[in-house]
């Protein structure tokens, strides 16, 4: 398969830390790839160097057959890179309708704040913009929250909104960090369902950092471990699970 992302020998140093040693790792079109290390592992900036947050120095990042390495994160997002965050970041005096609306802000090139607050006079980019932001709502069942503002979601909801945001502009790669985080079991298996439906009728292709293994496990084709900013281990989610490196640092603290 044509690979869609590919980081070689990514690193990142934060002064005299290094955060990310010499990652390398390919990910195919349309498939959802899991990263999964113990915490202070690299997992988070190793996300921001995709995204163009922090400077690779040595490293190469390549996106859909473009390097990508020295763009900012503005001209990676409009060639189809989102990404969400571990901590959730809506805007809190914005409706769901508008944090998610949020997410085409590249692309409503004029009267962006029109398009956010006013319902006549927009133009037809705009009168797109809206549907496109309505679908992906309905795509997530979030159609009933539409006017609701953050305070009034469960932290469950505020997450998927975060998502939808992302979504909204039907980027060919999507970077989750941690969308499991605080969630019950059974919004996990939502989760679960929905990065599924993303790649079987939307051909998103997912990168997924998660401390919720049983998640990584089952809904990733690859899995890669990075332990101290270092690639450690990278196959099938049950070749990774049984890898004893990985047990040692990782899996086996939890399952201990």
């Amino acid at each position: 398969m044509t690979a869609l992302l590919t980081a070689e020998g990514v690193t990142v140093n934060f002064g005299g830390l290094v955060a990310v040693n010499a990652v390398t790792l390919s990910v195919p079109a349309g498939a959802i790839h899991g990263v999964i290390g113990p915490n202070g592992a690299g997992k988070t900036t190793f996300f921001n160097a995709i995204a163009g947050l922090v400077a690779v120095a040595p490293g190469r990042i390549a996106f859909d057959g473009t390097d990508i390495t020295g763009l900012p994160p503005y001209q990676r997002a409009r060639l189809g890179i989102r990404r969400t965050f571990q901590a959730v970041q809506l805007i809190p005096q914005f409706t769901v309708l508008e944090n998610v609306l949020v997410g085409l802000h590249h692309d409503i090139k004029e009267n962006y704040l029109t398009s956010l607050f006013g319902w006549s006079g927009r133009s037809a980019a705009e009168e797109e913009a809206q549907e496109r932001t309505l679908e992906v709502l309905r795509f997530l069942g979030l159609t009933d929250a539409l006017f609701k503002r953050p305070r009034e979601l469960s932290f469950a909801e505020q997450r998927f909104v975060e998502i939808a945001r992302a979504l909204v502009a039907r980027p060919k790669l999507l970077l989750l960090d941690e969308p499991a985080a605080g969630l019950s079991p059974q919004e996990v298996a939502a989760i679960n369902a929905l990065l599924r439906r993303l790649r079987t009728e939307w051909g998103t292709t997912i990168v997924l950092v998660e401390h919720v293994l049983s998640l990584v496990l089952d809904v990733s084709d690859r899995v890669s471990v990075l332990d101290n900013g270092k690639l450690i281990a990278e196959g099938a989610p049950r070749e990774v699970e049984a890898d004893p490196r990985v047990r040692a640092v990782y899996i086996g603290e939890d399952h201990a």
